[in-house]
């Protein structure tokens, strides 16, 4: 940076920047990356914020109005993923290799594991009303709703986004932890 009014040095044109330091790409990466899962990780606490919201509501009946479905064994089991969310979020301060590896771990297991095990197991059940409502014997069957809304149709909905969210979440911490361990500084004895 040059002061005003003040000359160039003589005996150079101004393209000699080359060989000037850069920033190293896996800071770049990194520092680029960071904000995109700490969004991905505050979505998940939304999403947990709405299950937790029914989870209570369904044992503590707050509003008689309003038919809260029961919970499900996965929700219980999913909300476990905030755990790691935390180790996630905290790992990104200093760049905590175990902890971005506990996110990473605990996300593929209660995350992944618990959405994808749910998708594949009540499979049947959104084919049936498919097919149900294809038929119009939709009323003979009176599937279970939530405001109006079938309820199974609702949970692949959330059961899409929550799949999303931490497909996301898991492509970003990985990015991170290759950014992180590449130029990890070795300990010497």
């Amino acid at each position: 940076m040059s002061l005003p009014g003040s000359q160039r040095v003589t005996g150079t044109d101004g393209s000699d920047f080359q060989h000037r330091e850069t920033i190293a790409s896996h800071y770049r990466v990194s520092t680029e990356t960071k904000p995109r899962l700490r969004i991905l990780i505050y979505l998940h606490f939304i999403l947990a914020c709405l299950v937790i919201f029914q989870i209570v509501t369904y044992h503590i009946p707050l509003v008689t109005t309003v038919n809260i479905p029961r919970p499900h064994l996965w929700q219980y089991i999913w909300l476990i993923t905030l755990i790691p969310s935390i180790c996630g979020l905290l790992s990104m301060n200093k760049n905590h290799i175990f902890l971005m590896k506990v996110f990473f771990r605990g996300t593929v297991l209660f995350g992944l594991g618990t959405i994808m095990t749910t998708i594949i197991l009540n499979l049947s059940d959104l084919f049936t009303f498919k097919k149900l409502k294809s038929k119009n014997k939709l009323d003979e069957v009176e599937p279970q709703t939530f405001l109006g809304f079938p309820l199974i149709v609702l949970w692949y909905m959330f059961l899409i986004i929550v799949v999303q969210i931490h497909a996301f979440s898991l492509y970003m911490a990985n990015i991170l932890l290759h950014s992180w361990q590449q130029y990890k500084p070795t300990k010497r004895n």
